[in-house]
């Protein structure tokens, strides 16, 4: 069973073999006022444990029946807490207790303000994330199901709305990282259009679902996708998944009819999302080299976080207009591939001269960019694991943004703060734009290794025109490489913070 939160104002009648989880500080203090008899067993169990309250050091006293467990977990200096620090309180607290017992009570009291308590919820929310369905022998499962966390009744309300949240982002974030982790055997186009419609059907008041196939693609001019997908077997899909949470006006609204019952609303000036979906990138003709390119299932890490971030928004319900789109296509070498060298037209007529197969997931995107404009969006933010110099620059920490709109800039790095999900802002000057210049063409799909993040932004930033735009470059965010790869469900938070920023501001 998946780990919930829950918010108490007492600490009287607690489950049968609970855990009270004390959070003490780097001078052996508790971050707020405990009941007598709980203040010395804390003081007993740091003077037998020795404990000095280093960041995500632990003590444990086990359970005695009636007497509860306790268990003491190390925050180290009282300062402002960063992502990192409480993510490792977190998972001190879930290593400790999730075989050992079904319940316990976290005792916060006022300590943390609304941000770094939603932080510390989504940081112990993922540490439950196991991802083993193609394991023999699974793990055990948790015992942990629930952690009633203590808060005063000033702060009860906003906690409350800000645990609602959290849970529905990582609802989200679960998903997209089960999409992500998924092997390419399996997640091919066809399987997220699969997830796509799942999604619909669970919410059907809410989501409505439409694909654009290679017969649409090609009827419509998208050239470029189609020129990523030639080499695979696997069709190239554009999911889009409407989702419609404004509430109709009760005043005004007409009594249903047979024509208008069963249809959906039409979406006026929508936010669109648009995530890169490529399944998996061999890099075409121009071939990756072997090592390490079992991870390059990840390269649909953008359209794993489009739907995880759909999901976030039906369970929280935020009364906007959000349009989905998952520009879903395989890069594989075979005899129809396309080749260094070859010209093809984007959907807005523009040349491109591809001189680099590998650089496919802005021409999947720059078609995909001219498609969504039909919704007459009031913004459009793409995010994709587009360039291997985004991670050069900003490793693993920080997403790359660019932008053509100062307003999108504030809004985005506003969410970045909030939901500690971050971002950097990148230059879009127009003097990288000439290292796109093409002698065959109207432009090239490559700009060279300098500033290769940046004239990849500057090539998506052509098929957008004047409509408010922003790329995330979450090619060094999306998952976690090494020994143990796995995704991270990044960029949810940021997406779903920003999206509640832009219903406040409606």
């Amino acid at each position: 069973m998946a780990l919930t939160l829950s918010l108490v104002s007492t600490l009287k009648k607690t489950p049968k073999n609970n855990y009270h989880i004390i959070l003490i500080d780097d001078k052996n203090q508790p971050i707020s006022g405990l009941p007598a008899d709980l203040n010395e067993a804390v003081n007993q169990l740091i003077t037998v444990s020795c404990f000095q309250g280093k960041l995500g050091a632990t003590a444990l006293a086990y359970a005695n029946e009636p007497q509860d467990g306790l268990l003491l977990v190390g925050i180290g200096t009282r300062t402002q807490p960063q992502v990192g620090q409480l993510q490792k309180i977190a998972k001190a607290i879930y290593n400790q207790l999730s075989q050992l017992t079904k319940s316990a009570t976290l005792i916060l009291a006022d300590y943390y303000d609304d941000n770094a308590f939603g932080q510390l919820a989504l940081a112990l929310l993922n540490q439950s994330y196991v991802f083993d369905c193609y394991k023999s022998k699974k793990a055990d499962d948790a015992k942990l199901t629930e952690i009633r966390v203590w808060v005063t009744d000033t702060q009860h309300a906003t906690l409350q709305n800000v645990l609602l949240q959290q849970h529905a982002i990582y609802k989200g974030q679960a998903l997209a990282k089960d999409l992500a982790n998924q092997p390419p055997n399996t997640c091919v186009p066809q399987y997220l259009t699969q997830k796509a419609q799942q999604l619909a059907n669970q919410y059907p008041t809410l989501l409505t679902l439409k694909v654009v196939g290679e017969k649409d693609m090609e009827k419509l001019g998208m050239h470029c996708f189609l020129a990523v997908a030639k080499g695979s077997v696997q069709e190239a899909q554009l999911i889009l998944l409407e989702y419609n949470g404004s509430q109709p006006d009760t005043k005004t609204t007409t009594k249903p009819t047979k024509k208008t019952k069963n249809k959906a609303a039409a979406l006026e000036n929508p936010i669109v999302m648009v995530g890169k979906g490529i399944t998996f990138d061999s890099g075409g003709i121009s071939l990756k080299p072997g090592l390490g390119m079992g991870e390059m299932k990840y390269d649909m890490g953008g359209a794993a976080a489009v739907l995880g971030m759909m999901q976030a928004l039906c369970e929280a319900r935020l009364p906007l207009q959000v349009v989905g789109a998952l520009a879903c296509a395989e890069n594989m070498p075979s005899g129809q591939a396309t080749r260094p060298g070859d010209i093809v037209t984007a959907m807005n007529g523009t040349t491109v001269e591809i001189l680099n197969t590998d650089a496919e997931g802005r021409l999947v995107l720059c078609d995909t960019l001219v498609y969504v404009q039909r919704y007459q969006p009031q913004v459009i933010i793409d995010m994709a694991t587009l360039t291997g110099a985004c991670v050069v620059a900003l490793g693993h920490v920080r997403t790359g943004m660019y932008s053509n709109n100062e307003d999108v800039i504030f809004d985005l790095e506003q969410a970045s703060s909030a939901s500690q999900d971050r971002v950097w802002h990148m230059p879009l000057d127009d003097d990288y734009q000439e290292q796109l210049n093409s002698n065959m063409a109207d432009m090239q799909n490559i700009g060279g290794m300098p500033a290769g993040s940046v004239t990849a932004a500057c090539f998506l930033s052509r098929f957008v025109g004047d409509i408010p735009w922003a790329h995330l470059d979450i090619a060094g965010t999306a998952w976690q490489s090494g020994k143990e790869p796995t995704a991270t469900g990044r960029p949810v938070p940021l997406l779903m913070h920003y999206l509640q920023r832009k219903a406040l501001q409606a």
